[in-house]
């Protein structure tokens, strides 16, 4: 089309998306097999596993999970986020999903209540900013299901009853300030409340 520049891959690898995509495929790949769709189910099977050996690109053993790629410069970027803990949503290597659950026990040990999407001891922490320090439910709940099926339970029960206290204090909020458990952003959110659910269901 005229005018049209272009168009090129995002420049920041995210490994949270990435995890959501490989499980995606993973849950894709059984529900062709159990329909008799052998050749969907090989390709969503090609994928996962694709998907996984790319993942290691953004392992950090110094972080204790996995890190954003920047593409433009070929290097992980030195910010802990979340993103890197919610990879465990997707079935990484055993050893990756058991230094994960004791990232998110370290955590635990400075944040009132947990995942906080940021390290409480990184200077560039904001509680109450997006991505930069507050709690997501629906980020706990994916959490918390990969790090039980990889068989960390304990950690993922320590997730689910530090995500059902803050609804009891905080109500439904977008997300919350891991260090006080202070509501913040849209005050009454369905996706959270919707995690809630599934958390009861499973606790």
């Amino acid at each position: 089309m005229p005018g049209c520049t272009t168009l090129r891959p995002f420049q920041i690898v995210d490994p949270g998306f990435n995890a959501i995509l490989i499980r995606a495929c993973t849950d894709l790949a059984a529900l062709a097999e159990a329909l008799g769709e052998s050749e969907i189910a090989e390709a969503n099977r090609a994928r996962v596993q694709k998907g996984l050996a790319a993942m290691e690109r953004l392992w950090s053993d110094a972080h204790g999970q996995y890190l954003c790629l920047d593409r433009t410069t070929d290097k992980l970027i030195d910010s802990a986020s979340v993103g890197g803990i919610l990879a465990a949503f997707a079935a990484i290597p055993e050893n990756r999903a058991a230094a994960i659950a004791t990232t998110v026990e370290r955590l635990a040990g400075k944040a009132r209540y947990v995942v906080p999407s940021h390290d409480p001891d990184d200077p560039r922490l904001d509680a109450k900013r997006y991505w930069r320090g507050p709690v997501w439910l629906v980020v706990n709940y994916m959490i918390a299901d990969g790090l039980a099926a990889a068989g960390h339970g304990e950690v993922a029960r320590r997730i689910t009853q530090s995500s059902l206290d803050l609804i009891r204090e905080s109500g439904f909020a977008e997300y919350y300030d891991p260090l006080t458990g202070e509501p913040l952003g849209g005050g009454r959110f369905t996706w959270t409340a919707a995690m809630v659910i599934e958390f009861l269901r499973k606790a």
